[in-house]
């Protein structure tokens, strides 16, 4: 972030101009840097311990019309297997594509009406790979995950298809396992951002292939680094993040609250039922 006051640099101890250089949030308070000087993240060391990231997993992303997941359709899905299968949906949604959500993914009503699947095959389809994996006992993962699930639950729902019964799965999220293992983390937590950090290869954001094998990476590279998430008993896992998720939410929400912000943060992992302030 550009700094928009003058400081003293936190490496060389020259002075910084204002614009001249950036701040880091370190452990909640701003330090200014010249550009050449901003410390670079690295993350911790690969361990020699195993855990749930040496079994089979499957990550799970979609790419929809948009952000609220109570209304979103389905454009994308991928499901990428940790054995490097692969399976990939194109869903014309039914409805206008939104500017926006083109811009970010890069479909537009043409391609999807051309090339997509109607969306009830392709959801139906979609709904019972998923609850196949769930079924077999193969951890889901997703990065933000409740929007995924809710999407595609939503979506289930909204065509009287059959229902996934997600207390049967085991869903792990990288998102919120960062926040465990780095909870002095400043900044932002994209997918971008922590696969950087992770040196995790992420070919093309947005697109539901890459965002699907960075995410499994991603989980598997937080799992080698920390070896007390590693070797948590997958349904401990999955409990646990619905705590943490949770508690994250609710301090969110206190500092909304403390500062007069009229928005409510929805703490239900990983499905929403009800919309997002």
């Amino acid at each position: 972030m550009i700094n928009k006051f003058p400081g003293t640099c936190g490496a060389c101890r020259g002075p910084v101009a204002a614009a001249a250089g950036q701040v880091v949030n370190e452990a909640g308070r701003w330090q200014a840097y010249h550009n050449e000087c901003v410390p670079v993240r690295v993350a911790p060391s690969v361990g020699t311990h195993g855990g749930w990231h040496d079994a089979p997993l499957v990550a799970f992303d979609i790419e929809a019309t948009l952000a609220e997941p109570l209304d979103a359709r389905i454009i994308s899905a991928a499901l990428v297997h940790s054995d490097e299968s692969i399976r990939t949906w194109l869903v014309d949604p039914g409805v206008p594509i939104p500017p926006d959500a083109t811009a970010i993914n890069g479909f537009t009503d043409e391609v999807v009406r051309r090339d997509g699947a109607p969306a009830a095959k392709a959801i139906a389809d979609i709904g019972t790979a998923v609850a196949k994996y769930i079924a077999d006992g193969i951890p889901l993962v997703a990065f933000r995950a409740s929007y995924d699930v809710t999407v595609l639950h939503t979506e289930l729902a909204r065509h009287s298809l059959p229902a996934i019964n997600w207390e049967d799965a085991v869903i792990i999220d990288p998102f919120i396992l960062h926040k465990q293992v780095e909870p002095d983390w400043y900044g932002r937590r994209t997918l971008s951002v922590l696969a950087d950090y992770y040196q995790v290869r992420l070919d093309k954001a947005h697109d539901a292939v890459s965002d699907a094998r960075a995410t499994l990476d991603l989980a598997s590279a937080i799992a080698a680094r920390h070896q007390r998430i590693a070797q948590m008993p997958l349904a401990a896992l999955h409990e646990a993040q619905i705590r943490w998720y949770a508690e994250d939410s609710q301090s969110l929400q206190e500092y909304y609250n403390r500062r007069g912000i009229d928005k409510s943060v929805n703490g239900e992992w990983p499905l929403e039922t009800s919309s997002r302030g």
